[in-house]
């Protein structure tokens, strides 16, 4: 099926209200960039004041031309581009791009404007792009519908990026930076206020254009989370490499984002775990962007994290190693053979992974290159960073060496080699023309080699099914569970809580545990008490003779502090000892549902926020991931000496939490187990808390 989206890039006529004879000005530039750009359609100036605009004869107003028009661009004041949009609709416009400014982003008046524009937009089929934009182009048909001066740099160009930006004026720098890294764009759409073609429409329509090899966002805040996921889903399936700059990261940067178009940016570490999880790489500079996309056009995907280090400097080699250690990168030791064949080439230096070749290679470049070769050559590696550095550049070398990785690249095809070179431009052109990537300094080129080897782990990874979630227990609607009835919630999903129970009192409390030797914990329960902490609602490590007292003393701390809450009773609970506490939570995000959280449990977790997040639903394996990807992995993983916990139990327990969050997600709230106690290897994880918030 054809995209809706296909005839902005493919319009066969193109009308321009406003069309000035002035190509300099705004409303005259799509009029000289269509002519230009060898735009095989119709045009059409609209200009009631004038016979002819630019050599082409101007029509009065849009009904006054008697041919269909796929598409019409509107550079007019706001109330007369609202008249437009009208007036495009009752001539069966099918695309429809808004240059004008004055809506949304203008307060009350201009969101009247924005609203009336869309309702003319889903009441006739109409799809407008803007208003508040830029437009776009497709090279690839000459289309040129934007008023932004980068036609002279795009124009004759078959690039094959894909550039959606929901800022114009960024969508113009970033075409600029980006060739001068020789990376061009061949399709280009700004969207605007989004009043009606939003950023997922347009990032689902690149994924399925034939001429779009490579896809880059700039995001502020996504409006429409079925679309935006289609889109990532789609592009994840084409193995087409996703990049984007998603702004808002901090508080300011969010109200910036919101006043800038307004929409409102997401919770900054969700974007990331959705980034993530579908294989899309997110920069946060335009260099690292760029850098990532400069590495596209070699169309290499490391088959595997392990890398190989070549330098001509211990030092450097150290450094490094220090950066492929930051991207989760792998240094597996030289091969024998590979070593062997090293200290025979080059006697002085050192075999080890990362390499030094020492200086001598200056002497004798060819052995450079068969050291990359020997190491390449073992199968241990699907990337090699090389730092050639300032003898690159000498005169003397610059052909030994361009002519030596030259055929190390040609030999080695299938492996990302990055370089560290110093030296002019036209140098530099000669080592990427002889097959390398050419970096000036080490951190970035790593960086690529570990976004690369993302990329190509996000389209490997298996498609998500839902058939995990049948059989969840319903959650009730809009009600908060006291705690002893979202334990049997959790244990209905498959996550058990410890042997406990419920007393109404003190005196009950005290025939419970009379006579035994154990100790306890003692929780007020109670529906309307989310933080029990707070207000003296637990008592940790009590002993049998204690209770009683400990839970006169917290009916009336509770009372004191919360008068009108509701007590159901105090749960009793022999203390657990012996394994990590952790934390499992669910928030149901406005715009991408249920996302599960993970972490080390307590109130280290607020402090450190070492944790991770995944929409829901997960499997098991994808739990797993999220429990080795914390910094606090070690404590469960027998850290000195500490009995290994209980991971596979672990990761069964964060995908059924994830799973009865998914089978809610028209429900629920909150869900927080915390802590959950995850014992040794073999015995398994025990819910000691858990709170469960529906809507």
């Amino acid at each position: 099926m054809i995209h809706p989206l296909h005839t902005l890039f493919n319009p066969r006529s193109v009308a321009i209200f406003g069309a000035s004879s002035d190509a300099t000005r705004i409303s005259g530039r799509p009029v000289r960039y269509l002519k230009e750009s060898g735009f095989q359609g119709r045009i059409y100036p609209i200009n009631p004041a004038r016979a002819e605009v630019q050599g082409l004869p101007a029509f009065a107003g849009i009904e006054a031309i008697a041919d269909p028009v796929d598409a019409a661009i509107i550079a007019l004041a706001p109330d007369a581009a609202v008249e437009a949009v009208r007036a495009s609709a009752a001539h069966g416009v099918k695309q429809l791009v808004i240059f004008s400014s004055g809506f949304a982003e203008m307060g009350p008046e201009g969101v009247a404007r924005q609203q009336e524009i869309g309702r003319i937009a889903r009441e006739s089929g109409m799809r407008i792009l803007g208003p508040n934009c830029l437009g776009a182009f497709s090279v690839h048909s000459g289309a040129f519908l934007t008023f932004s001066g980068v036609f002279d740099d795009a124009k004759g160009t078959r690039g094959r990026f894909g550039l959606v930006s929901q800022s114009g004026g960024y969508a113009g720098e970033v075409l600029k930076y980006a060739q001068r890294r020789g990376i061009d764009f061949g399709t280009w759409v700004t969207t605007g206020n989004e009043a009606d073609i939003e950023f997922g429409e347009v990032l689902t329509a690149m994924a399925e254009d034939p001429n779009v090899d490579a896809i880059i966002g700039y995001i502020e805040g996504v409006r429409n989370r079925e679309t935006f996921l289609h889109g990532l889903e789609l592009a994840r399936q084409r193995r087409k490499p996703l990049l984007f700059l998603k702004v808002g990261r901090t508080a300011e940067g969010a109200d910036a984002a919101a006043s800038h178009t307004a929409s409102l940016a997401g919770a900054d570490e969700l974007y990331d775990a959705v980034l993530r999880e579908y294989g899309a790489h997110r920069a946060h500079t335009t260099e690292e962007l760029l850098d990532v996309a400069y590495a596209l056009k070699r169309g290499i995907y490391p088959a595997s994290r392990r890398l190989a280090i070549l330098t001509n400097s211990g030092g450097l080699g150290i450094q490094a190693a220090d950066f492929a250690a930051d991207e989760g990168l792998i240094l597996p030791p030289t091969p024998p053979e590979a070593a062997a064949e090293i200290v025979r080439l080059l006697p002085n230096g050192s075999p080890r992974n990362p390499v030094d070749t020492t200086g001598q290679v200056a002497n004798e470049p060819e052995k450079f290159g068969a050291v990359v070769d020997a190491m390449l050559s073992t199968g241990q590696y699907s990337a090699a960073f090389v730092f050639i550095g300032l003898i690159g550049g000498l005169p003397f070398l610059i052909q030994p060496l361009t002519d030596v990785f030259r055929k190390v690249a040609h030999a080695h095809a299938d492996k990302l080699m990055s370089v560290i070179v110093t030296a002019p431009p036209e140098v530099i052109a000669g080592y990427e023309e002889a097959g390398l990537l050419v970096f000036g300094e080490p951190a970035r080129a790593i960086h690529v080699v570990g976004a690369l080897a993302s990329i190509r782990e996000g389209w490997e990874r298996p498609v998500r099914s839902d058939s995990s979630t049948v059989g969840m227990p319903v959650l009730p609607e809009a009600q908060s569970l006291n705690e002893v009835e979202a334990k049997a919630v959790l244990a209905a999903a498959g996550v058990k809580g410890p042997q406990e129970v419920l007393v109404r009192d003190a005196a009950a409390a005290a025939a419970h545990v009379a006579g035994q030797a154990r100790r306890f914990a003692i929780k007020v329960v109670s529906p309307d008490i989310l933080h029990k902490t707070e207000v003296g609602g637990v008592s940790l490590d009590v002993p049998a003779e204690d209770v009683c007292a400990a839970v006169q003393a917290m009916q009336a701390s509770v009372s004191s502090h919360v008068p009108a809450a509701r007590i159901e009773g105090f749960l009793i609970t022999p203390m657990l000892t012996g394994g990590v506490e952790c934390l499992v939570g669910v928030h149901n995000d406005p715009l991408f549902g249920p996302i599960i959280m993970f972490g080390l449990g307590g109130v280290a977790v607020e402090l450190y926020k070492d944790v991770t997040t995944r929409t829901a639903p997960v499997s098991p394996e994808e739990a797993m991931e999220m429990i080795r990807s914390i910094r606090g992995f070690p404590l469960l993983d027998g850290f000195r000496g500490r009995p290994k916990a209980d991971l596979a139990a672990l990761a069964a327990a964060i995908a059924a939490v994830s799973q009865l969050a998914h089978a809610n997600r028209s429900r629920v709230k909150t869900i927080e187990v915390n802590p959950l106690m995850v014992l040794p290897e073999g015995e398994g994880v025990v819910a000691l808390d858990a709170v469960i918030e529906t809507q």
